[in-house]
């Protein structure tokens, strides 16, 4: 059997001194979420996942994102910080609440030049972006699970070969290793990982980050 670390509190927190750098804007978005969403705030990535994105942007000379699911910006401003400065992000969601607290973080460190938000839903608004032949180098799906097999689909039309797409919440909470585990979302997250699995379009691995990310590459 390989070698498995148990994750705790004290690891996690360890993690984020030592393993992960994050911006104080980042930082204080990530805090006020936490403070002021409550429960919802669990939609909000963890900063090593943010790290992880920044890292393969980067390292992969990626410059055009599509996000599926903005929530409070945590996400997208992460990236924007991490794309080079003709970079763009286009992010898609339903919220017009939440999201005026990302527009205002963005416009804090003056990254909202990058990142292009478009109120609506995903599935329609990634149709129109398939008909005007766009063409993204890294796709990141975090909505809602009934949909994603729907977005990964969509994600196909809209990248080329070598393109990137990851997806968060796959392991979701561990439930998806659990045969007795059959409420709604995690069948849902079943049924995407089996599709997942036996998808020729991609290259592919989950990574035990946070609730799961799989990390695909177009081939």
């Amino acid at each position: 059997m390989f070698k498995l670390i148990e994750n705790n509190k004290n690891l996690q927190e360890y993690l984020l001194k030592f393993g992960v750098t994050e911006h104080p804007i980042q930082r204080e978005l990530r805090e006020y979420t936490l403070k002021n969403l409550g429960n919802a705030a669990s939609m909000q990535i963890s900063p090593d996942q943010a790290c992880l994105l920044q890292f393969i942007i980067k390292s992969s000379n990626i410059q055009n994102c599509l996000e599926i699911g903005t929530f409070t910006g945590y996400s997208a401003l992460s990236m924007a910080l991490a794309l080079p400065e003709n970079g763009t992000i286009v992010t898609l969601d339903i919220d017009n609440k939440n999201t005026d607290i990302a527009k205002m973080y963005w416009n804090k460190l003056n990254v909202g030049k990058k990142i292009d938000f478009i109120l609506g839903p995903a599935l329609e608004t990634m149709e129109e972006l398939i008909n005007l032949d766009r063409v993204f180098d890294l796709i990141f799906i975090d909505a809602d699970k009934k949909n994603y097999k729907n977005y990964f689909l969509k994600s196909l039309e809209l990248t080329e070969k070598d393109a990137i797409i990851i997806v968060d919440n796959t392991l979701w909470k561990g439930k998806v290793s659990d045969n007795n585990s059959n409420d709604e979302k995690t069948v849902e997250m079943k049924n995407f990982n089996n599709f997942i699995k036996d998808n020729r379009s991609i290259e592919k691995m989950i990574l035990p980050i946070a609730d799961g990310m799989t990390i695909c590459r177009k081939i």
